[in-house]
């Protein structure tokens, strides 16, 4: 990519982020947020899992869970429930699921733990590669 390209590119990027961030509990497609960095659905895909190093619904799934989190803990009398709609969740089954997946614990159980156990459960290293148990495709 040429020199000029890549800091408007990253201007694209954090266009994308940004409008994710105010939009979290939307339903959020392709095509609206290629049409925020300008790219054709495509590229626009190429670009972001370059630019990220995860796929765009991977990305969704852990900034709506991450959001949640810290919901859960700044709105300690906010329904679960409530929360995982707010971000974007359409049931509260598969909130449950993924949260569990993501934290190793559930929702309510996050409320209840200490900052520090929190702490490390946020920052999983490796969290973009994938499950140990999945196969290389």
């Amino acid at each position: 990519m040429p020199g000029e390209a890549r800091p408007e590119y990253a201007r694209r990027m954090h266009r994308v982020q940004a409008y994710i961030d105010q939009h979290l509990g939307d339903s959020l497609v392709l095509s609206e947020l290629a049409a925020v960095a300008n790219f054709s659905p495509f590229h626009f895909h190429r670009q972001f899992t370059a630019w990220m190093g995860e796929t765009l619904g991977s990305y969704l799934r852990r900034r709506r869970l991450e959001v949640a989190a810290l919901r859960l803990l700044s709105q300690p009398t906010t329904p679960v429930l409530d929360i995982a709609l707010m971000v974007g969740f359409g049931s509260g089954e598969a909130f449950a699921h993924a949260f569990k997946d993501r934290f190793g614990c559930s929702a309510s159980e996050w409320r209840r733990l200490k900052a520090e156990e929190r702490s490390a459960r946020m920052s999983k290293p490796d969290q973009v590669q994938g499950k140990k148990d999945q196969a290389d495709s």
